[in-house]
């Protein structure tokens, strides 16, 4: 009998006739110990405190000490009980509680019906979802409908502050602030934010952005600001008090909380907030100047007004009288003239001061132009050695940022080097400028030495393209130098070095090589690789090297076998279906349609790609030799020697890629002093 419970269904009652209200209860009786436990059925929305009635316990029938207490037969179905001062009438029991009165002899009476419960508490819809149901028009009639149907709308509006008494207008905004008023529709509150503008010499120091400044939070903005001002208002004065020093210890006054204010303050709202108007903000005046597009639609849809911008005064300040135009121009590294008014916060054409001297200044129309360059760490450690950074030069205000390049296993910590920002050269004097890095150079950045091993094609181009900044980029400084150092016999060996790489006696050589054999032949000079690079490169050609068929070949194979296709043979058939002659040739349009029937996984890059690789001159395709180098089973090795990536960038820069060659029979004659070289090769090309 451990864990034998008996279950009674009873409702509460307060007399035997049941006139009040019922409530539905759960009577558990423990056979183990006789004791008792009354529980509420939980009901929606009862509004009464629901859950356990009479804990477990022994119930005693009577009021003497000595009274028996509750057992089992007490509990009879249709019968009241009294338990623990109250009145409960037992209409049903379990099914497990059915049986086991049975089996003692003590059959119960059938349950009560009809149940009383639902039509006296609650509604048989509040029964089914347990939930109030509003009805249709509940957001109109609901006090907190302007919270749910403006929630997330907000007006803004940016103006300047004014004062009636102030001269020039009455205007006190600086010229380098912005005043924005948000002013939330789904509580009728308001904030005030003040935006200061970014100088034009912020551009050249790694600054974060300056955050907008909240200078009034959120709250409701009451137009008479002495309404809302002094205790009195707002309850610490003429509130009841209550006394309570001597009681228990106490040594204080308790006051009422309710404010005693005589009626509720006026505060700002949508319709006063007109563009051309002032608005007081906490004691200061804001005049409206201009507001955003949802704020214009909000005034024209719902309240019927059109906002106007209005005109801000603060920008009409005379300010101080500018300088008269110089009439020889600076030198354009530095700026050394003072601001031209000095009382004017707006920005002006002198920037930060480097090295006690002014910055260079910004570039206009350079915003997106940056030099790259490759670069290595020179340090002793050898930890050091193998690592692999990009420096990069911002031609727009001459700053510069060093990142390092990931390296699996390196133990080093890859990403951003050193922050974007002017960085001083050695010395001191000055700044690190787009002339003191070139490939082949070496820098000293914020006390780490790299060398610039390389730079890649669009800084190559561009420095080619402005070689009066870029010195070291200059053809004729550099072959002026190379003409100084190179004499007949360094000529001819230098010639018969570019030969050796040219066997088809073409006259053309890659450009890698053209720069290796110069820079091998100026290997005890002064010529940077930059220099080297610059007199390789005036004589380069690109020639359209595309991938051919055996490399797309290769690359749909490798994309059949990723994708486990199976359909080749499918394809055999297809093709053999459409050549009704059995020439075993195919027009390259049927071919492609077939391929693309088959649903092979190619992209359509590729199969186009695919398609012109192997059109012969007559337009026709022979299908059996494409299958057959379709058929990654083939292809043992398909892995190794890829052409290129299979990802479709890599595809269509390996689509237009070309080969870079170097005219060096005109390089050596440059070189040389003359139009033409003496030193022709048998069979070899000039052009």
């Amino acid at each position: 009998m451990t864990d034998k419970i008996l279950c009674f269904g009873a409702i509460l009652v307060d007399d035997p006739a049941g006139t009040s209200d019922l409530r539905e209860v759960r009577v558990y009786y423990h056979l183990e110990d006789e004791t008792v436990r009354v529980v509420e059925v939980p009901t929606p929305n009862s509004g009464t405190v629901q859950g356990t009635l009479v804990g477990r316990q022994r119930v005693s029938t009577g009021t003497h000490p000595l009274a028996p207490h509750l057992t089992l037969h007490h509990l009879k179905v249709g019968e009241h009980v009294r338990i623990a001062g109250r009145l409960y009438l037992v209409r049903s029991c379990d099914a497990a509680t059915r049986t086991y009165l049975t089996s003692l002899g003590l059959a119960p009476l059938p349950d009560l019906v009809p149940h009383p419960i639902a039509a006296i508490t609650t509604t048989p819809s509040q029964v089914a979802t347990g939930k109030v149901r509003f009805s249709g028009d509940w957001p109109r009639q609901h006090p907190l409908a302007t919270f749910v149907r403006n929630a997330g709308q907000v007006l803004r509006f940016y103006g300047e502050w004014a004062d009636e008494g102030r001269a020039m207008g009455g205007v006190t905004t600086p010229v380098t602030e912005r005043v924005e008023l948000r002013y939330y529709l789904e509580d009728d509150t308001g904030e005030v934010r003040l935006h200061q503008l970014t100088p034009h010499q912020d551009a050249l120091t790694p600054a974060p952005p300056h955050l907008p400044l909240k200078i009034l939070k959120r709250a409701p903005i009451p137009k008479d600001l002495s309404q809302v001002s002094g205790a009195a208002a707002v309850g610490a004065l003429g509130r009841p008090t209550l006394n309570l020093v001597g009681l228990k210890g106490s040594r204080a006054h308790l006051k009422d909380r309710r404010p005693q204010a005589r009626g509720r303050p006026a505060f700002v709202g949508p319709e006063d907030l007109v563009l051309g108007n002032t608005v007081p903000v906490c004691g200061r005046l804001l005049k409206l100047c201009e507001c955003d597009h949802f704020t214009t639609n909000y005034y024209s849809t719902v309240l019927g007004v059109e906002q106007c911008p209005a005109e801000y005064q603060y920008l009409r300040r005379k300010l101080g009288v500018p300088q008269v135009p110089r009439s020889r121009p600076l030198d354009p590294r530095w700026l050394e003239e003072p601001p031209r008014d000095p009382n004017h916060p707006l920005p002006t054409s002198v920037t930060t001061l480097v090295g006690g001297k002014h910055a260079r200044s910004i570039r206009d129309g350079c915003e997106h132009t940056i030099l790259r360059f490759g670069a290595k760490l020179l340090t002793d450690e050898a930890k050091d050695e193998d690592r692999e950074f990009v420096v990069s030069f911002y031609l727009h205000d001459s700053t510069i940022s060093v990142y390092e390049v990931p390296k699996i296993n390196s133990g080093m910590r890859a990403g951003m080097f050193l922050g974007r920002g002017l960085v001083v050269a050695q010395g001191g004097q000055g700044h690190v400028s787009g002339q003191d890095l070139y490939a082949g150079a070496t820098v000293a950045l914020n006390a780490h030495v790299f060398h610039l091993s390389h730079a890649d094609e669009f800084t190559l181009t561009y420095m080619d393209q402005h070689a009066d900044e870029f010195p070291q980029a200059n053809y004729n400084v550099a072959l002026d130098e190379a003409r100084r150092c190179l004499g007949h016999h360094q000529l001819t060996a230098l010639l018969q070095q570019m030969a050796s790489h040219d066997p088809g006696k073409t006259g053309f050589v890659p450009t890698s090589q053209a720069v290796a054999a110069l820079s091998r032949a100026l290997s005890g000079s002064t010529l940077s690789l930059q220099m080297r690079t610059a007199l390789a490169r005036r004589h380069r050609r690109l020639d359209a090297a595309p991938l051919a068929r055996k490399d797309l070949t290769h690359l749909a194979a490798l994309h059949l076998k990723r994708n486990n296709f199976d359909g080749l043979q499918d394809l055999r058939s297809g093709l053999r279906q459409r050549d009704v002659e059995g020439r075993g040739h195919l027009p390259a349009r049927m071919v492609r349609a077939a391929l693309v029937a088959t649903r092979l996984p190619l992209t359509t890059t590729l199969t186009d790609a695919l398609v012109n690789s192997v059109t012969q001159e007559d337009g026709e395709v022979e299908y059996g030799a494409l299958c057959d180098d379709l058929d990654w089973r083939l292809r043992p090795h398909i892995h190794d020697n890829l052409p290129c990536q299979v990802d479709e960038a890599s595809l269509v820069e390996g689509l237009r890629r070309a080969v870079d060659l170097v005219n060096y029979m005109a390089l050596i004659a440059d070189l040389e002093g003359s139009a033409n070289t003496h030193h022709h090769l048998g069979g070899g090309s000039s052009t």
